[in-house]
């Protein structure tokens, strides 16, 4: 395992198993390194999520509707209820990237598991995120999309997108 970032953000790249996810190309890891990065330095500042900074990390289509779903405030009468980068509703801890698949259009799946929960209490199981990457040829790689777990699970996407829709 090798552990690489900062403000001791235990993103890390772990070897994996036979028959599981490969390792993952520098550029994902390096987009998710950054992510979790801001992530655990964001969580000090108490106020709205400030993504502007961040965008350039996802796709054009998710940057947009990132900023737009962000802006939105309870007064709006819809606005983002969790934690885009846990899937939660408490804060996060750390992230732990445990392997990539590569995907026929060249985009690749990272596994990424997500430690969080509420202050003083650690021990709980890490949320299963993947993150769709595309390479990019300016960036390496961006997110394109983020998948929650559950059943069913979820896109990212679809829920800004249904978030963001016009109401009736």
């Amino acid at each position: 395992m090798r552990r690489i970032g900062g403000l001791a953000a235990l993103l890390a790249v772990a070897m994996p198993a036979a028959g599981v996810a490969a390792p993952c190309p520098a550029g994902v890891i390096e987009q998710l390194d950054g992510l979790y990065r801001w992530q655990l330095e964001r969580q000090r500042v108490p106020g709205p999520m400030l993504i502007a900074s961040q965008l350039p990390r996802f796709t054009p289509g998710l940057a947009v509707l990132l900023q737009e779903a962000t802006a939105l405030t309870p007064a709006d009468g819809r606005f983002v209820d969790f934690d885009l980068f846990s899937g939660t509703q408490v804060e996060t801890f750390g992230a732990e990237v445990e392997g990539c698949t590569g995907q026929s259009s060249g985009a690749v799946v990272a596994e990424v598991a997500v430690r969080a929960g509420l202050r003083g209490r650690t021990g709980e199981a890490p949320q299963q995120l993947r993150y769709v990457m595309e390479p990019s040829p300016t960036q390496s790689w961006r997110i394109a999309d983020i998948v929650y777990p559950g059943e069913p699970s979820f896109r990212l996407s679809t829920y800004l997108e249904q978030l963001l829709a016009p109401q009736p």
